[in-house]
């Protein structure tokens, strides 16, 4: 006769192998979570950047359409031989009639950087719009509502985002901060008709609202401390010397991730002014003109 069967063949889990499976089971419950919780800041990621690559399309493509519009860079034939190092061309003038009724005083070439600058009533006007007020997070690039518009204080600030996508001042800390820039200079076209260049005379970090910002100055050694201040806080020395008549200009930008107060500062000091062409037609000269702004 055959032996009788059990009820079951299988052999029994010891407790220590099912103490195994439950842990296992629970791992793979916390692995689900995990990925749960993953997929949800994906979202939320998402959420948030695809509208503000919009916007940085957008800015890019209403700047570039300012651009082909305002600066005027004649044929090859025709432009004059230059340093190559103020701008994109020492030849080049701005079409200032298609700014006439905004808020532009000024253009701005820094190499491929390229804008124009607004001043508004204050300095969030334009903080977070284009220069026809559409709102856009880039903003525009503006000078400070204390400063003249004529650039005739002893130093005159100048902002810019540090974008992302290498607009506007988002160049800055990837390029400007080396020391092969020695003395490079920058350009502010005025729609009085001139061009004025500045040379490198500082760049460095601080915070925002530091001494680095002041505009104008009580006495001439007050001035002269401030640059010398600048000359000992650079990241490279550079040529221009201290200047109790000199003008500055500061183009300033977050040194950062956005909320941060630190800020990266390029200080140029005016060492050329030239008229290139005729003034704007709706230019009101400063004596006719609030002497503020």
């Amino acid at each position: 006769m055959y032996p009788k069967k059990s009820e079951s063949t299988r052999p029994e889990r010891s407790p220590l192998h099912r103490k195994r499976t439950s842990r296992e089971r629970k791992f793979s419950a916390l692995e689900i979570i995990l990925i749960l919780v993953c997929f949800a800041v994906l979202v939320f990621c998402l959420y948030k950047l695809l509208p503000k690559t919009a916007e940085y399309r957008k800015s890019a493509k209403t700047y570039r359409g300012i651009r082909e519009d305002a600066v005027i860079t004649p044929s090859p034939d025709q432009s004059s031989s230059g340093s190559g190092n103020a701008s994109r061309s020492d030849a080049d003038t701005i079409n200032w009639e298609s700014f006439k009724g905004m808020d532009v005083v000024a253009w701005l070439m820094l190499d491929d950087i390229s804008y124009p600058v607004l001043q508004g009533d204050d300095n969030s006007e334009y903080l977070h719009a284009l220069p026809d007020h559409t709102y856009n997070y880039g903003g525009s690039i503006l000078l400070d509502s204390v400063n003249s518009r004529y650039f005739n204080d002893q130093n005159s600030i100048i902002y810019g985002h540090n974008m992302a996508d290498g607009s506007m001042f988002g160049k800055f800390r990837s390029r400007y901060v080396n020391a092969g820039y020695r003395d490079h200079t920058f350009c502010l076209y005025l729609p009085d008709g001139t061009r004025r260049t500045y040379t490198f005379f500082s760049v460095l970090t601080t915070e925002a609202g530091s001494q680095v910002y002041t505009c104008t100055f009580q006495n001439s050694p007050s001035f002269l401390d401030w640059q010398n201040m600048l000359r000992k806080s650079t990241r490279y020395e550079n040529s221009p010397k201290p200047d109790v008549n000199a003008r500055f200009v500061s183009l300033s930008t977050c040194d950062g991730m956005a909320g941060t107060t630190r800020r990266l500062v390029i200080i140029g000091k005016e060492t050329n002014l030239e008229t290139i062409q005729q003034p704007a037609s709706w230019y009101v000269p400063p004596e006719l003109k609030d002497p503020v702004r």
